[in-house]
């Protein structure tokens, strides 16, 4: 399980993240929704280290992460997708992938569990990364999330600018990563539709804190979507 207890950060002198406090389940999939500019991101970055915290401590299985840099969160298990899904685009679908093992001993090939969630990769392998469009380029990221062998996968809205159908196609590697290989799953998302499908948790955040959590089922009857809306 992760744990954030007491977060701070400020960027500029503005106060980001306020005492930031959250569990995120184990094996479950918990969805962190939230406006735009309300700290999620920021939150984000914290837990995988790319942000450095004022104050506050992040523990994961139960061992404290302070301190250790990004590469050293990865070993550990956890693994980052973020905004702008920030694939090498003069790389190859391939390539890209092999880098996401850089934390671990290189394998010779692609494991077969990464083009069986996502065959648009093996089909186009050969292919540059910024030769493909929005959404595949975002399977591609996830699947170079999941080189590193994660026991957590944290997501920053990977729907955004993505079409229809591949949103859901997402949706459903997500769900089968929890259910099928008992993954812990973070989805940062402002989707509603798309959160409230897939959420087994939630928490909401507004001006750097969290002001709501609770169980996915209940997001609805808690009035979950107009927190959120703008």
């Amino acid at each position: 399980m992760l744990h954030i207890e007491g977060l701070n950060q400020y960027y500029s002198g503005s106060h980001i993240l306020r005492d930031v406090s959250l569990a995120v389940p184990e094996g479950r999939l918990s969805v962190l929704l939230g406006r735009n500019g309300v700290g999620k991101s920021t939150l984000l970055k914290c837990i995988m280290g790319v942000v450095p915290v004022r104050s506050g401590h992040i523990r994961w299985q139960d061992q404290p992460l302070d301190g250790l840099r990004p590469h050293a969160r990865v070993a550990a298990g956890l693994a980052y997708v973020p905004q702008g899904r920030e694939i090498f685009p003069r790389l190859t679908v391939e390539e890209n992938l092999f880098v996401g093992a850089a934390s671990r001993k290189a394998p010779r090939e692609i494991p077969a569990q990464i083009y069986e969630l996502f065959p648009v990769l093996k089909d186009m392998k050969s292919r540059r990364g910024g030769d493909l469009s929005g959404g595949q380029q975002q399977q591609l990221a996830i699947g170079r999330a999941l080189m590193s062998e994660p026991r957590m996968l944290i997501l920053d809205e990977p729907t955004e600018g993505i079409q229809p159908n591949i949103i859901g196609e997402i949706g459903r590697t997500l769900r089968r990563l929890v259910d099928e290989f008992g993954m812990t799953v973070l989805l940062v998302e402002q989707y509603y539709e798309f959160a409230e499908k897939l959420a087994d948790h939630y928490a909401v955040m507004d001006r750097g804190e969290v002001v709501a959590s609770g169980a996915g089922a209940d997001m609805q009857a808690r009035g979950v979507r107009a927190m959120i809306s703008v």
